[in-house]
């Protein structure tokens, strides 16, 4: 990765007679750093739409099905479950709970007591005693970014050495699914929230990996760092030379052709770091 001096220093270069980039050069320092943010918002949803790994942040889930050990008969119902990693407003479903078995195939929304124990807002006075077994599973996890660009169209299971792909789709394919059922994720939807959905709750632990794109963090100062690898230090520094060129007499035209170059490099970019047999240096 590059920082924004190294690029300032690229660009002065590239605009003829080892120009330095400062406060009160033509262009400016600061100018010259708008040019750049602009630049990394557009590489942003270039890479966003190609579904290309440069830029893209891994945002990782481990689904947790914590066991119940026991259950009370009161208002709230209290369970026991070890480590169970739950917080409070997580919305599960019980399964496999022999005695008190009013509270299998039902969600709860569940309100953490501590690391060990919750409630789930239900009066169970005249339930069956519990007897033992049970487990919770939970299928909203709250991974991404408040800043949320776009998710990747896919994501996978980490299985062994092997990927499984889970796609993503929409909230509304959820009429489609048993609102209890526990599986395998193939698919996962982002909520208002933010939050990974499954349409199903996951029935194992699985660790699922699911890249999304972030916006930048505007950069600011020349040792801030770009966001996109070196693999694009030539596309900042071509886009934001094609910019200083333009301006003393500002060209609407050049502008326009400025968005197309930029998506016609980055993408260039894109295909080639795709292509595993060719060698990119980072």
């Amino acid at each position: 990765m590059s920082t924004v001096a190294t690029l300032l220093t690229a660009i002065g270069y590239r605009l003829g007679g080892g120009i330095t980039i400062s406060p009160t050069s033509d262009p400016s320092r600061a100018i010259c750093i708008q040019w750049l943010n602009e630049t990394a918002l557009w590489i942003a949803g270039i890479c966003a739409e190609n579904s290309s790994d440069l830029g893209r942040i891994i945002g990782t889930i481990t689904t947790i099905i914590p066991s119940i050990t026991a259950a009370t008969q009161a208002c709230p119902c209290a369970v026991t479950s070890a480590s169970h990693g739950l917080v409070t407003g997580d919305e599960i479903c019980i399964k496999n709970v022999v005695g008190m078995t009013e509270l299998n195939d039902t969600e709860f929304t569940f309100t953490k007591v501590d690391a060990d124990s919750g409630t789930l807002g239900i009066d169970s006075s005249a339930y069956t005693a519990y007897v033992s077994g049970g487990t919770m599973y939970k299928r909203k996890y709250n991974a991404l970014a408040s800043a949320l660009y776009a998710p990747a169209q896919e994501g996978w299971i980490v299985k062994d050495y092997s990927r499984d792909k889970i796609d993503l789709t929409t909230e509304k394919i959820l009429v489609d699914y048993s609102p209890i059922e526990t599986t395998k994720p193939s698919k996962f939807y982002v909520d208002g929230s933010n939050n990974i959905c499954f349409p199903s709750y996951p029935d194992d632990a699985y660790t699922i990996k699911i890249p999304y794109w972030q916006l930048p963090t505007a950069l600011t100062d020349p040792e801030n760092t770009v966001p996109f690898l070196g693999i694009m230090d030539n596309v900042f520094i071509e886009a934001a030379t094609w910019r200083a060129q333009n301006r003393d007499e500002y060209d609407i035209t050049m502008e326009l052709k400025w968005m197309v170059f930029l998506n016609e490099r980055a993408q260039r970019a894109i295909a080639m770091r795709k292509k595993t047999q060719v060698g990119v240096g980072l």
